[in-house]
């Protein structure tokens, strides 16, 4: 998903009856999600953007179905075999 379609499908939940501050912060969420999904930023980064702890950030990532680790099925095997 392009960055332009996450911010598309987050608009009709960013309204302009909210304060500015909120605004803020829910567009500051959507491009550290963004931007971490695609692997462009660390966690602790997009944390820092947001204003959060990193684990607060994690904990939203998870809510919107964003993993934590991307390993490919090679990468997946060799670590489960380390076990």
């Amino acid at each position: 998903m392009t960055f332009v379609e996450v911010l598309k499908s987050k608009a009709p939940e960013i309204t302009l009856h909210r304060k500015e501050d909120l605004i803020e912060r829910e567009i500051a969420e959507v491009v550290a999600l963004y931007l971490y999904s695609q692997g462009q930023i660390t966690s602790g980064t997009a944390a820092n953007i947001i204003g959060i702890s990193r684990v607060e950030f994690l904990q939203l990532a998870g809510k919107e179905k964003i993993p934590m680790f991307e390993y490919s099925e090679e990468e997946l095997a060799n670590e489960l075999k380390e076990i």
